[in-house]
């Protein structure tokens, strides 16, 4: 009697676990808000069903992504810079993810002609799936944070190709360009 109440216990754990894990789904804790900039929620971890402490030399880490965990070619990943004119950076990221994701963020910051500074960021999707050796396809960028706010305003899509050099090149469909180094 005993053993039939354990393996019950254990069986309700076990299903609810994947019951949570099925109706959490995969958007990825990405909510457009009422701003039109983005919020991002910690993904939920259910943990052991067992009671019994999970070793974490041998447990996965969960912030660190497979290599095969999105379609952006492993060359375009990372951090590049760029400077504008000598005063104004921007500080282009690009992340791993599939058509749809959040891949691009981009930093800019320099001086404003009245005197200041802005600061703006910006994020936009990956519209196409690349082929090997890119280009990255690139839809329009929304502002996530503008100070002050009416100094940053959206961007148009992009096309992001390798140079040969190692360089990065962001072309907008108005045919606007920016060279970035990658520095991470």
């Amino acid at each position: 009697m005993l053993l039939v109440a354990v393996a019950l216990v254990v069986a309700l754990g076990a299903g609810g676990s994947v019951y949570a894990l099925m109706k959490k789904g995969g958007d990825g804790g990405e909510k457009d808000d009422a701003k039109g900039g983005t919020t991002t929620s910690a993904p939920e971890t259910p943990g052991p069903t067992t009671g019994e402490p999970t070793d974490p030399a041998t447990s996965p880490d969960p912030t660190t992504e497979a290599p095969d965990a999105g379609t952006v070619p492993e060359d375009f990943l990372g951090t590049w810079d760029a400077t504008l004119g000598g005063a104004d950076t921007r500080r282009l990221v690009i992340r791993q993810g599939e058509v749809g994701d959040t891949v691009l963020s981009l930093t800019a910051d320099g001086p404003l002609e009245g005197g200041g500074t802005y600061h703006c960021v910006f994020e936009a999707t990956l519209t196409d799936e690349p082929d090997d050796d890119g280009p990255l396809r690139i839809g329009p960028s929304t502002v996530t944070t503008g100070e002050p706010a009416e100094s940053c305003s959206p961007g148009a899509a992009t096309t992001v190709t390798l140079l040969p050099d190692g360089q990065l090149r962001r072309v907008d469909t108005a045919g606007k360009s920016v060279t970035y180094t990658k520095t991470g």
